[in-house]
């Protein structure tokens, strides 16, 4: 888009862009940062690996809302250096990290449920789903946010990357809330690090399919629509 012929009313429009972009990550990122701090002291109180596991990908999203938030920043300065593929190399770092991030907390989630398999922790039902279900609302939040960015200013691998980790928060909620009910009912603690390891595979999947896309980018192939 040509720069020269900017007036006033475009230059107000581009403004108005500007901060509908810094507002569409200001929230999610602060959302996500006060509850990652209540889902953490929530996983201590209840004792759950299942709200530990959701605590440690709101951090990762904290830093992935973050990294996100400064790549639209870097990305509209016009001396910018960008891929061949048109994407910033700022954009293109921020995904990688996203990625790696979002790596290493599939690992540790998976080694500690294994882990309590052969050692079973008392979990406390009712803690759980109650906590569980207030981070499943603040993320349905920010998962709006998002997809309101994507649709209305077009979906980028930082948008995406932020995405996904907003994604696997959703997951992890709704197990966390699953395992919740079912050991207030049943008493049946093996569901906390069993529902643990299924969203942990689950979220193996979709990081795959971001470092897929990243790789199509590095190519100079077109993005691959997820």
């Amino acid at each position: 888009m040509s720069l020269i012929h900017v007036n006033a009313p475009h230059t107000n429009h581009d403004h108005d862009h500007d901060k509908d972009d810094h507002d569409h990550y200001l929230i999610p990122f602060s959302l996500i940062f006060i509850f990652a701090i209540v889902e953490a002291v929530g996983s201590w109180y209840t004792g759950s690996l299942a709200l530990l596991s959701d605590a440690g990908h709101m951090f990762s999203d904290v830093a992935a809302l973050g990294l996100a938030w400064m790549a639209v920043v870097m990305a509209k300065k016009p001396n910018i250096k960008r891929h061949a593929s048109g994407v910033s190399y700022v954009e293109l770092t921020v995904s990688i990290i996203n990625a790696a991030t979002m790596l290493l907390v599939i690992v540790f989630v998976m080694i500690e449920a294994l882990d309590r398999f052969a050692h079973p922790h008392h979990v406390q039902g009712l803690g759980l789903t109650i906590i569980a279900t207030l981070g499943l609302i603040v993320n349905l939040i920010v998962a709006k946010q998002l997809h309101h960015q994507a649709e209305h200013h077009g979906e980028s691998l930082n948008n995406h990357a932020a995405f996904l980790h907003v994604l696997g928060d959703l997951l992890g909620s709704v197990a966390a809330v699953a395992a919740g009910v079912i050991i207030y009912f049943t008493g049946w603690m093996l569901i906390d690090p069993i529902l643990s390891l299924f969203i942990s595979l689950l979220l193996l999947l979709l990081t795959f399919n971001l470092i897929r896309k990243i790789w199509h980018t590095l190519q100079h192939k077109d993005v691959v629509k997820i």
